[in-house]
């Protein structure tokens, strides 16, 4: 195995240890754990429909950027017509003007992933806020003292082993519970 696998373990022996050992005299009875599949929470209809609404925003700005593109290439094109026309000066100003609209559109829509990136992050963080409240909710409902990420049936088995988890009992399985509350938090806002 490799040192981060090693590391890993030390960090949840070490936090287990806290809790069993240096907690408000905590004995292991009252030590109760759940987990729960964040990858399922992500899979709700409130997630799809969030994760929805930035895609159509996406979808907006790359229509905007599309639109000024093809401004740029008509410009281009119409200024080739007429550069057999124009005088030297006028062909070095439209030259200019041309090249300063190009710049603008690449420092703009710069700017436009950048808010997009931005807008995601926000989205993302402000979901996962969403989700740890309610998973804390469930767990004081439950008297949980720790909830775990687990993913029972991981694409990547060895996702759960670098986590230092090999099972886990379905009843301490607490994701539908909190698919139900995060539901519940957003039923008739759209």
């Amino acid at each position: 195995m490799g040192k981060g696998v090693t590391m890993r373990k030390a960090l949840v022996l070490g936090m287990m240890s806290c809790l069993l050992g240096f907690g408000p005299l905590v004995s292991a009875a009252e030590i109760k754990i759940g987990y729960v599949d964040l990858q399922q929470v992500k899979a709700t209809d409130e997630w799809k429909r969030l994760e929805d609404l930035f895609k159509a925003e996406v979808r907006e700005s790359q229509v905007e950027v599309e639109k000024k593109r093809k401004e740029l290439e008509t410009a281009a094109i119409q200024y080739e017509r007429q550069k057999p026309m124009l005088s030297e000066s006028a062909r070095g100003e439209r030259e200019k003007e041309l090249q300063r609209q190009n710049l603008e559109f690449k420092l703009w829509t710069q700017d436009e992933q950048k808010a997009i990136e931005k807008k995601r992050n926000e989205m993302t963080q402000q979901l996962w806020s969403r989700v740890s409240g309610v998973v804390e909710k469930v767990a004081k409902k439950k008297h949980l003292s720790l909830v775990i990420d687990y993913n029972p049936n991981p694409k990547n088995i060895t996702t759960n082993f670098e986590k230092g988890f090999i099972y886990l009992a379905p009843e301490i399985d607490i994701t539908d519970e909190v698919i139900k509350e995060f539901n519940a938090l957003f039923k008739g806002k759209k």
